[in-house]
């Protein structure tokens, strides 16, 4: 009889944890709004993501195929971060747009704060295909979008949230009155702060709680009056989470084009290499090394010689590195020092199009040349006692596009 007591009893608390487990689930929280093509979350998963400090991008979890957003935020040492980079981290009370205008504030008083690690993880991007693509925005409604930086004809009242890491466990009360505002003057803004933070990562809610309408000479538009810093959860109700793209849908494409070509690898580029150009002989090669104007890490640098002219020329494989494409069409577009040159399809170095752009400094006798194989192949180039147009003859004869062929 005991015995059947006793399993009775096991049977009911069992029955009551499972009852407070079920009343205490978290809801996971889900996107409101869809996308459609490349940001379609119903045909895989979309990567959350955002960049440290120190450049290195991380994780923060996934939209999943059903919508529901997952977080899963990694654990590090943020002072260790930021002593391993030659930058200082930010004023805390800065995370909280409290600085220098703050009425009757001394920037540079001691705080308690001015040990403290924190950084701010504001937007989280969408990642696909090695590109920032789409931003997801936590709100409290859709109008409060239109708040970028707080000026804006349409501002709205509600709420806007973001991820804040913290190196420690403190209790923050603050606030202050702005004198000025995204370099607008004549204005007061009081700005609050209450938050209870805990070690690692907090979700915090930024209320614009009162607006007021701002006018200089010809110039009307509406600011902040009252704003106020508070603790929230990624799952409270009063969260709305929208997916805004950032990219049109022709870049996305080109970005899926280039990520999915497998890259050159280095066997293959030091079968390629040659060991004469014309007159010039190959003095040196180098992979991985760091270049200006480049984002990838993935490259070959090799150095030519004649006795009395010199080459050095990078080659970088545009394949997972659509930021270095990218990079080259904006030079095309923006840099006028450089002479704009655009070769036919009967060029011999390529089936396609090449395009170079060149400039020539005769003072000191060095030419430089940046141009693109195969919307694919980014080379940069230097010349030492050469004109461009022999610098870009002994590029032709490198056959660069014969790497992919």
């Amino acid at each position: 009889m005991k015995i059947k007591t006793f399993i009775l009893f096991l049977f009911v608390l069992t029955l009551i944890q499972t009852c407070k487990a079920q009343k205490t689930h978290t809801v996971i929280p889900k996107v409101e709004n869809h996308l459609k093509g490349e940001l379609d979350y119903t045909h895989e998963a979309l990567d959350l993501m955002q960049t440290q400090a120190n450049g290195e991008e991380i994780s923060l979890g996934i939209i999943n195929t059903d919508g529901t957003i997952l977080f899963n935020l990694p654990e590090f040492d943020i002072k260790a971060l930021y002593d391993s980079i030659p930058l200082q981290q930010y004023k805390f009370h800065s995370l909280f747009l409290m600085d220098s205008s703050c009425k009757d504030r001394d920037i540079f008083a001691e705080t308690p704060f001015d040990d403290v690690y924190a950084q701010k993880y504001d937007p989280v991007y969408i990642t696909k295909y090695g590109k920032n693509i789409a931003i997801l925005y936590p709100v409290t409604n859709d109008k409060m979008l239109t708040n970028n930086q707080y000026v804006s004809k349409s501002l709205a009242v509600g709420s806007k949230y973001f991820w804040l890491y913290i190196d420690r466990a403190i209790v923050y009360n603050d606030e202050c009155v702005k004198t000025s505002f995204k370099g607008n003057y004549d204005i007061e803004v009081a700005i609050s702060a209450n938050i209870q933070f805990e070690k690692g990562w907090n979700f915090i809610e930024e209320s614009l709680v009162e607006i007021q309408d701002y006018s200089r000479d010809d110039y009307h538009t509406t600011l902040p009056k009252k704003i106020q810093f508070t603790q929230s959860a990624p799952a409270s109700k009063k969260v709305k989470w929208f997916l805004k793209q950032i990219m049109e849908d022709e870049k996305i494409l080109t970005a899926k084009k280039s990520y999915e070509i497998e890259p050159i690898t280095k066997e293959q580029i030091e079968k390629w290499l040659p060991k004469k150009v014309g007159d010039f002989t190959r003095t040196s090669y180098e992979f991985d090394k760091i270049l200006d104007r480049s984002v990838s890490k993935s490259n070959v640098f090799l150095v030519f010689d004649n006795g009395k002219q010199k080459m050095e020329i990078a080659i970088i494989d545009g394949a997972k590195s659509p930021d270095d494409l990218e990079m080259v069409n904006f030079a095309f577009s923006m840099d006028k020092n450089y002479d704009r040159v655009d070769k036919p399809a009967s060029d011999t170095t390529t089936k396609r199009e090449v395009h170079h752009i060149s400039k020539e400094d005769k003072d000191n006798k060095t030419s430089q040349i940046l141009s693109v194989f195969k919307d694919r192949i980014v080379l940069q180039a230097k010349g030492v006692n050469m004109t461009a147009e022999q610098l870009w003859q002994g590029v032709k004869e490198l056959d660069i596009a014969s790497i992919i062929k």
